[in-house]
Parts: structure tokens; sequence; C-alpha cells
């Protein structure tokens, strides 16, 4: 009798499923029991790393299923990155570990530097910085197979230009995923060697480097211009203007110099393609502030989707690929959005862009390139960093008897029966481990108790942060036609009320925000048990 195959696990089943629409050609599909799965199966990281490894050739023969398991891998992967950026201690021992267990396979032979940069790349995309151990495994890989690679860097440099159609984006992008785990010195010599290399799609391609997320590469690659500014195309001339301001104001020099001799060596800057916004849409601010804009764009006979991301400034920005009208609306119906969103104005877009970038350089970071990409596809766009003064932007519009303060004890006391809310409330929550602490610690308090003690501890320390989120939501909210009256005034007064140090227990908005916190967290702590 022949043994019985041995059941497959739940991630074998998802990786599967997967790796079938990646034969097909298609985007995997999500459901609900794959979120659950990426929700809950934090710890299968190991499982999925193990699954790409014994299919991925040589080793293995099924390229599509190697493929399907880095794709939940890459997943996993950042929903633990979400739970490390609410500081959960665990979700950083986690990933540790893993990234300890890859490099360590790394160095006993175990995996070759193709899956060593599959793993990156999945950690680039998750946005998780590579730890010493992987970008040391992977300096020495690259040491251990620079045999096999071309004497002249740029010969290589060469090969993955022409697999990117000298397209600058898509160059730079696969540089970074695909040096994400090198060592920082490496990736650095690279970006100087890509400027260097005499053509001119490699120049444009070093531009975009300029806004490469690591300090290091934006130096090398900011060196290596000023000593070739004389051969920049108008292109790039127009490109470093545009970005100038969208780096720290201490790197902001640097792009100065080469700007002056590209200048001086008689370059004119170049007019933006000809470029338009269709539909502009955004959705509300979630309680982790996250907003996403998205931009139909024509492209020829088609149309193309452009996306930015907002938290704490310019998380992310991409490009999508030209597709057709019912594609394009087919993508925004299927996009998953859990938060409502409204058409914007160009003025909104900009005002909102400006504020994000200011977060970002005073952070002393650089915008994603992508977003270069969109303000090309779009046909320019003047985003300078400067901060909103939400109160002032919305205060001045209030009608006067708004300000009684007969007034402002109802709508506080009725905020949260605020029908305008009921779509966009659900993401209004907290979760931290200092939060979650206080959850479980009193529970026996009864919930009316708990959610007293929770405004006046946890919630009234971070006042200012939901005031912020209040007043983004307001302001997003008068974008809607007056006719549709939102609650944009009365979320207003609240986050006035915040910041003004009123007592949260009396505002119903915050009662609810404090409940929901305690729903949310008691149901995460029974799916882990």
């Amino acid at each position: 009798m022949s043994k019985a195959r041995p059941k497959a696990s739940t991630t074998d089943q998802h990786a599967r499923k997967v790796a079938t629409a990646i034969a097909k050609g298609r985007l995997p599909a999500l459901s609900p029991d794959l979120d659950r799965y990426f929700l809950e199966a934090s710890h299968e990281i190991f499982s999925c790393f193990n699954g790409a490894v014994c299919h991925m050739p040589p080793r293995g023969g099924d390229k599509a299923l190697a493929f399907g398991y880095l794709f939940l891998l890459q997943r996993l992967l950042e929903h633990l990155r979400y739970r490390i950026d609410r500081g959960y201690v665990d979700a950083a021992k986690l990933i540790a570990r893993f990234q300890a267990e890859v490099a360590s396979r790394a160095e006993a032979g175990e995996i070759d530097g193709h899956m060593l940069a599959c793993v990156g790349g999945a950690l680039h995309q998750s946005k998780i910085p590579a730890s010493p151990e992987l970008s040391a495994a992977m300096g020495k890989q690259q040491a251990g197979e620079e045999e096999d690679l071309p004497a002249d860097v740029s010969h290589a440099l060469d090969a993955l230009f022409d697999a990117c159609d000298g397209d600058p984006f898509a160059f730079a992008g696969s540089l970074a995923e695909f040096g994400h785990a090198m060592p920082d010195e490496a990736r650095a010599a690279l970006a100087s060697s890509v400027a260097l290399t005499g053509r001119s799609d490699a120049r444009a391609a070093a531009i975009v480097l300029l806004l490469d997320p690591n300090a290091d590469v934006r130096r090398a690659a900011t060196g290596a211009l000023a000593r070739i500014a004389s051969s920049l195309s108008p292109v790039d001339l127009r490109r470093l203007i545009a970005m100038r301001n969208w780096r720290p104001e201490n790197e902001r020099s640097e792009v100065d110099t080469i700007i002056r001799n590209a200048r001086t060596a008689g370059i004119e800057c170049a007019r933006w393609d000809r470029g338009s916004i269709e539909t502009a849409l955004g959705t509300a601010t979630d309680g982790a502030g996250t907003q996403s804009l998205l931009l139909i764009s024509p492209a020829g006979r088609k149309k193309r989707i452009l996306s930015i991301l907002i938290k704490d400034g310019v998380a992310d920005a991409w490009c999508g690929a030209p597709e057709t009208a019912r594609r394009i609306e087919t993508a925004i119906a299927s996009a998953g959005m859990d938060l409502p969103m409204l058409a914007i104005s160009r003025p909104y877009l900009d005002r909102v862009l400006s504020h994000a970038l200011a977060l970002t350089t005073e952070r002393g970071e650089a915008a994603p390139l992508g977003l270069l990409e969109v303000a090309e596809a779009i046909g320019g766009a003047d985003w300078q960093p400067a901060r909103i003064d939400f109160a002032a932007a919305l205060l001045a519009d209030l009608p006067t008897p708004m300000s009684d303060p007969t007034a402002i004890a109802a709508v506080l006391r009725n905020s949260g029966e605020l029908a305008d809310l009921y779509a966009l409330e659900p993401s209004w929550f907290e979760d931290d481990p200092q939060v979650a602490q206080l959850v479980a610690g009193g529970r026996g308090r009864g919930r009316a108790k708990l959610v007293a003690y929770l405004l006046q501890s946890a919630f009234a320390r971070r006042r200012h942060k939901w005031a912020d989120i209040f007043l983004r939501t307001a302001l997003w909210m008068r974008e809607a036609p007056p006719e549709e009256e939102l609650c944009w005034r009365d979320l207003t007064v609240v986050a006035k009320a915040l910041a003004d140090g009123r007592d949260l227990t009396g505002i119903g908005l915050m009662r609810n925000i404090a409940k929901r916190t305690i729903a949310v967290l008691s149901s995460e702590e029974r799916a882990r048990m």
C-alpha cells in the first residue's frame, strides 16, 4: 500500500492558490481567509521561506509555486512591520530571528544569491531594513559569486538598464529592491557607478537615485553627478529643480551645486511634458494617520492610476501601467479601500502634499522616488514643503453660533452620534502595547470604568494626535459638495476642545474610540490564544 500524502498546511494551500494565479498572469485574489491568515499567521514566515527555497529552481522545479510562497512571505512581513510601527516588541524580535536564520543559511551555503536577493526584495517591499547579519551575508555572497559577474561593472548595469527598457524610475526601483540587503557601502558604490557609466539613461537614473531612502546612496549619487553635470540633459535639470526641496534641508546645497554646474555648461531646463489629472480621489484619514490619494491621468488612448500614500509624511508613491478606462474603473472598484473616498480638488491635493513633504524632510528623509514619476505623469507640480495650520484653516470658517459655550457643549456631548462618521469611525482606535496592557489590566473595572480610565490616561496623553486626525478629516470633508453638509464643523469644534485640554470623558466621539479600542484589543488577544 502507498503511504498517504501528508495533509497540506494552510500556508501550502494559500501558496498553491497564489501560484495558480501567477501562472495565469493574474494578481492573486485577496479573500477573507487570506486576510485572516496574514493577521494571525505571523510565525509562518519561516514556512514561507522554506517553501520558496525548496521550489525555486535550480534546487526545485516549480518557479510559480516558489513565488507563491514569496508573495505570502512579503505580506506576512508587511503585517509584522505594521505591528512594529505600533510598538510591538514581539514583532521586531520575530523579524530579527527570521533575518538571522536567513543569514545563517546563506553562510552555510544552503541558499544562493538569487534566493537571498528575493528575501531582500520582500523586506524592501515591506519597508523593513535589512539586518547587519543579512547585509554581511549578502556581501559575502556577492564576493563569492564575483567571478560569475561581468568583469566591467558597466556591462552589468547595461544589462539591468536593458531589462528596464531604459526607464530611470523602473531601474531605480529595481536597484532599490535588488540591493536592499546589500551593505550600505556597496549600494553607495553602485549608485556612483550608475552616474559614471557614460550612458544618458544611466545619468537619468542617477538623478532619480537622489531620492533613494538611503542617505549614503543619495550622497554617492550627488557626488558623482556633480562631476558630470555638464553632460546632463534638459530633462535631468528639470527633475533636479523639481526634487531639490524634496530632500532634507542639509542636502539641498549639494543639488544646488549640480544645478549650478549644469547651467554653467549651458544646459537649459526642459518644460514639463503635457499631462493632467482627470479624476482625483482621497480617502479619509484612519486612526494610524494614513490617507491614500488616487489620481487618474490620461496616457494616450488609455489611462493610468497614480497613488500617493500619506502617513507622517509622504510614505509611498507609484504609477500604474496604462490601462483601458474599463480596467481602471474595475481596479478602483476592487481596490478594497476600507475608508470612504471623496473627489478632491487640485488645491487640496497640493496643500496636503506640501504638508506631507514638510513632515518628511523635517525628519531628515527624502520623498519617495515615485513622487517624481507622479509629478511627471500629471504634467508637472510645484510641490514645496509647507505645513498646513489646520486649525487656522478651519476655525475661521465656523459660524458664530458655534462659538457659544452651550453650543460647544452640545456638539461635544453628541459627537459620538455624527452620521457622517459611521463609515469612517471603525478605523479610529488605538492599538499598541501600552494601551493593550491598560486594557488587559483593567478588565475587572467594568466597561464604563475602563473607558473612563483609558480616556483619562492613555488618550489624554494623545489628545493632540487625535486633534490632528479630526482636523485633517474636517479639511477632507470640506471637499464634498456644500449641499452634502458633512460634519466638518463639528469635528473642528471637537479638535479644538482636545487641543484646549477639555475632559475627554465628556466628548462622545472619544468615548466611542475608547470603546472600539477595548473591543479590538480584546478580539486580537482572543485570536492569539
